[in-house]
């Protein structure tokens, strides 16, 4: 639906998800285009149906770039890949690299490369440096700090403060089906497709770390997202980067 607001034109989205024919969550994301950047407030509300579940994956946004957005530039955790459960080691600043170079090749392709507690992340071109801006800020109750492992399941894993980035040309889908990773494409053939970003408000650990001391294999429960403590709401802002204007403002 569009609508007028004070700052310019919105457009209000609503999307049911469904499994197993019930209707699980109600997404709703405004969108407000203004003079330079277009703001997108999200909020995510589950339904009963999912009570069930232990946490769910993630809550956020997927996003399509263009290929040649290859240089990713972030303020949070980095250089390497960090998790809420995995971040201890990480640098919290303003990192740079390679979207590619991200990519970590695990034997079995999974989740991998994210950036925990992200504030704002460019994607450019290399070469000329245009390309776009997101910036999230999120207004809902800040994560808990200092919680023991079997503590309960809250609406963000433990100590997020931020969002969760990730940008891959492979989709989610391809690391899902791929059992092995020599079958996942070369690298070079995946250079001209399109950059997949995730930034989710909220991202389950990655596990590995032990549930309680006992359970190597599992997540601790204070770093999973639960399905009953919504709705989550935050905003994306959305910003091209024009290094000609740049250069004629600086002139």
């Amino acid at each position: 639906d569009w609508g007028k607001a004070a700052s310019g034109p919105t457009l209000r989205v609503q999307e049911n998800f469904v499994a197993n024919h019930q209707q699980v969550l109600l997404a709703v994301a405004e969108y407000t285009f203004e003079a330079e950047q277009v703001v997108v407030s999200v909020s995510v509300t589950p339904l009963g149906h999912l009570q069930n579940l232990a946490s769910i994956p993630r809550v956020g946004l997927e996003l399509a770039l263009a290929a040649r957005l290859s240089r990713m530039t972030w303020l949070g955790c980095g250089p390497g890949e960090s998790y809420p459960d995995r971040k201890a080691a990480s640098d919290w600043r303003v990192h740079s690299n390679e979207v590619d170079d991200n990519h970590v090749d695990y034997i079995v392709p999974s989740e991998n490369g994210g950036k925990a507690d992200v504030h704002w992340a460019a994607f450019t071109d290399g070469s000329f440096g245009d390309g776009l801006m997101l910036q999230y800020s999120c207004d809902d109750e800040p994560a808990k700090k200092d919680k023991p492992e079997d503590a309960p399941t809250e609406k963000r894993p433990a100590r997020t403060a931020g969002a969760q980035l990730s940008a891959s040309r492979l989709t989610k889908e391809e690391l899902d089906r791929t059992s092995h990773r020599h079958k996942l494409p070369a690298s070079a053939a995946l250079k001209s497709r399109p950059v997949h970003v995730h930034l989710d408000t909220a991202h389950a650990g990655v596990g590995g770390v032990g549930e309680g001391g006992h359970k190597l294999w599992a997540t601790a429960k204070q770093f999973l997202v639960s399905p009953g403590r919504g709705p989550w709401t935050y905003k994306v802002t959305l910003r091209a980067i024009d290094s000609n204007s740049w250069l004629r403002n600086g002139a």
